[in-house]
């Protein structure tokens, strides 16, 4: 089932590094010569669609153009007079190569008759063996997952894709982290994006599994990526085809608690012109409590005890589409255009009860919001692409736009119960929050090759972000009227401007490989809190390198060395002096002094390849300067007030350990390990805080094929404690079961999932100080069960990754 795409991989692959030599030297003027034929299977005497025509030049054997068979096995190729031989390829049949073959100057297409080839029966009963290996594939500086294959990620979303790729953690609220660190920058298609930009938790949720290809995760990044990341970088590509004709999927999930959704995939290909296509809708319902019991030491111990609960309703639209025009054999240009609008409705309720130094109860109360929020994201993206004579010379170059303009508004009521009803007024409370956001990038890459295997890599990138945020809260008075809360209100602008350069060159010497670039970025960031005046503005230049060395001991054994170094620049939510009011016990206020974190990274990496396993092993090391660190501290009142500082230090270094085996044909094998030390310490004021932790987590996925068409697939996470600068995260582990049936012929799939099945996926983690100590507990509802039907149109069950789907513009090239 995977020749297809191998065929096309074959000679896209060839085509790419030699077309461009072929359209200017190779096709003729008039287009009118060249050769026509046919490929026959020997047994069916049937036409073979897809298999692969490769012309080299006599007498030399030149590389010319390649070609991949219609639906009837029929093929054209324009050519130059000349002498010319073929090679006719079909993954799991011999090969064919014919003798002289000569074009004549003003003859039409030579007909080259029926091309009969003959499956290889050593070749078939190897390709399936590969094929089930491809859900996970690594190199020394790239991991790549291919989402396809995961039985587990079928009827979800991309918070819970990333939930089962290795060294990516997630925590309940869909905060991610790369190896233990939240440093990390999320691309789509490579490319910043409002999929995962300012609300990129929520964004993440909208996107549905049945959009995305594959992710691609880069711990050590080289100059040619934004220096963005400290942890590095996820690239979620989206899907996306080039197969000649029409081709598509539908997907449709229902689960419970209640989420239902479809997903339409598709993709139309002719000769100069290639158009894709994807809408999904999703609709789910989540419930969510946590419980957070707090001593406060001030003349005694007075304690609170708070529980939460929440349902949370969310509904989604996302609609993409585009077409790429082929201008010739060497050059195209791309259009894309995304639309998404969610609606989402919660209701939180939050009880208080607190008890003073006797032990008595001095106050119940509970407080309730009811919250809508509309969330509309447009994003428009144009993309060339040049290939020049030279082989890998080209030219890319890109503008994109996205905005987003979310709106929130909730009703606020706070209740009291005895003992202290008497004196105690309810408390009606409007909020509303409406926030804009509009994203420009402009880029441009330029390759160059050398002689032998040297090359040059330049690229300039254009970076200019706008937010505005208008925050505000109102109270009921006496008289029935709605009057600010001065205190609790703000309008909130930032800007952000970014110019990026680069330079990067590399070599490879035989067993010996090496890249070392430099790249430079100027920011300039301005803040302005609209109601006091307040400004503020932070203009830099920085300078990033990066090296990578990588030595071949034997071709199935790889080492790599490399360093980088990297920038997090504060987030605008962490700047904004004022962020949420809908829990007036504990309020999150942004830091607006908060200086951005430079990290340096150096990375040593080894991998293996045997026949049915790989392993890769990597050992890192980050030290970072002026990381965030979110500090609490209480009043006399009990209000916790939750602040961004930096923090002078942090270490950070361990080792990791990727792997899979194909044990058997039934079974196969993969998990990864990351353990690690982190120190963190700061002063605040005249406090020193101070944090050494060894930690780790670990993910063990086995999937097994119990029948023809049926699998099963068993997932296991678990990430351990962790020490913070005021206290520590306790563990904690989940299980994912899933199995997945293809019926109809093969052309449609049935997966059941479980997720969470013990219910047992729980945050929890402790904090104190010298005048408090407070332990929090929460958990996003409970087992989720979830059924997907996946139907596909002129499509073959995916078990090879074709390489060419999302083309460059998935990978992460700018």
């Amino acid at each position: 089932m995977i020749r297809l795409s191998i065929n096309i991989l074959l000679v896209l692959f060839s085509t790419l590094f030699s077309m461009h030599g072929f359209a200017s030297e190779n096709i003729p003027d008039d287009n009118d010569t060249g050769v026509k034929g046919k490929v026959v299977d020997k047994s069916t005497r049937n036409g073979l669609e897809y298999a692969t025509v490769m012309v080299y030049k006599l007498p030399d054997s030149t590389f010319i153009v390649g070609g991949i068979t219609g639906k009837d096995g029929q093929f054209d190729l324009k050519l130059k007079p000349g002498n010319y031989f073929l090679s006719i390829q079909f993954l799991g049949y011999n090969t064919v190569k014919t003798d002289f073959i000569e074009v004549k100057k003003g003859n039409l297409l030579t007909d080259l008759g029926s091309f009969i080839i003959e499956p290889d029966q050593r070749m078939l009963d190897q390709v399936e063996v590969i094929a089930e290996k491809s859900t996970m594939e690594m190199t020394l500086d790239k991991k790549v997952f291919n989402i396809g294959k995961d039985i587990s990620s079928k009827a979800g979303n991309a918070v819970e894709v990333l939930e089962n790729i290795p060294s990516v953690t997630v925590d309940i609220d869909g905060n991610v982290s790369l190896r233990g660190d939240d440093g990390v920058r999320i691309l789509i298609d490579g490319k910043v994006s409002g999929m995962a930009g300012i609300n990129s938790r929520d964004a993440l949720r909208s996107l549905q599994a049945d959009m995305i290809d594959r992710i691609e995760v880069v711990t050590n990044p080289s100059v040619r990526y934004d220096a963005e990341g400290t942890s590095g970088i996820i690239n979620i590509v989206l899907k996306k085809d080039r197969k000649q004709g029409f081709n598509g999927s539908v997907d449709a999930t229902l689960g419970y608690p209640l989420q239902y959704g479809i997903g339409i995939n598709t993709n139309y290909r002719l000769k100069k012109f290639n158009f894709f296509a994807n809408y999904a809708y999703n609709y789910r319902e989540r419930i969510g409590s946590g419980d957070n019991y707090k001593e406060i030491f001030n003349e005694g111990t007075y304690i609170t005890n708070q529980h939460s609960a929440r349902d949370r309703n969310s509904s989604g639209n996302t609609i993409r589409f585009g077409t790429e025009y082929f201008f010739n054999a060497s050059s195209s240009i791309s259009g894309s255009f995304m639309y998404r609008l969610s609606h989402d409705k919660s209701i939180s309720t939050i009880t208080y009860y607190d008890y003073n130094p006797n032990n008595d109860l001095v106050n119940h109360s509970e407080r309730k919001e009811d919250q809508t929020e509309r969330d509309p994201n447009l994003e428009y993206a144009i993309n060339y692409k040049k290939q020049f004579k030279r082989k890998d010379q080209s030219l890319t170059a890109g503008v994109q736009y996205f905005n987003n303009n979310e709106s929130e508004n909730g009703d606020i009521n706070e209740s009291y119960f005895p003992p202290n009803t008497l004196g105690y007024v309810p408390v009606f409370q409007k909020s509303m929050n409406d926030h804009f956001e509009s994203n420009f990038q402009g880029q441009a890459d330029y390759y160059h090759p050398f002689h032998g295997k040297a090359r040059l890599e330049a690229g300039f990138k254009l970076q200019m972000r706008q937010i505005d945020n208008n925050y505000e809260v109102s109270e009921k008075d006496s008289s029935g009227s709605y009057a600010n809360l001065e205190r609790f209100t703000n309008h909130f602008n930032y800007d952000e401007t970014i110019y990026a350069a680069y330079l990067l060159y590399g070599d490879d010497r035989g067993r010996f490989s090496y890249q070392f670039g430099l790249r430079s970025e100027y920011s300039d960031i301005l803040t302005h809190l609209q109601e006091t005046n307040e400004k503020s503005g932070n203009t830099f230049i920085d300078v990033f390198p990066s090296a990578h060395f990588t030595f071949k001991i034997t071709e199935t054994d790889h080492v790599q060395i490399s360093y980088s170094r990297r920038i997090r620049r504060p987030e605008f939510m962490q700047l904004n002096p004022f962020h949420s009011y809908s829990d007036n016990r504990n309020i999150f206020t942004g830091n607006p002094e908060l200086k951005p974190v430079y990290t340096d990274a150096i990375e040593l990496g080894y991998i293996r390849y045997w026949e049915k396993a790989n392993l890769n092993f990597n050992t890192y090391y980050r030290k970072s300067k002026d990381v965030f660190q979110r500090i609490e501290t209480i009043d006399s009142t009990g209000i916790t007030f939750v602040k961004p500082q930096n923090f002078a230090a942090n270490d950070s270094y361990g080792f990791e350990l990727i792997g899979s085996y194909s044990a058997i044909k039934w079974l196969n094998l993969n998990g990864n390990l990351n353990f690690f030390r982190t120190i963190t310490e700061g002063d605040i004021g005249e406090r020193h805080f101070k944090a050494d932790s060894y930690s780790w987590s670990g993910r063990a996925n086995a999937k097994f094929n119990i029948a023809k068409g049926i699998d099963l697939q068993l997932t296991g996470n678990y990430q351990a404690g962790v020490n913070t600068a005021q206290g520590k995260r306790e563990p904690m582990w989940f299980t994912d079961l899933g199995a997945s049936k293809d019926i109809i012929k093969g052309k449609a799939t049935i997966t059941l999932n479980v997720r969470d099945v013990f219910g047992s996926r729980r945050h929890a983690f402790e904090s104190f100080d010298v005048n408090f100590y407070s332990r929090t507990e929460y958990k996003w509802g409970s087992t989720v069960v979830s059924l997907n039907f996946n139907y596909r149109i002129n499509q073959a069950k995916k078990k090879n990754q074709d390489r060419q789907q999302g083309g460059e513009e998935g990978g992460m090239e700018f």
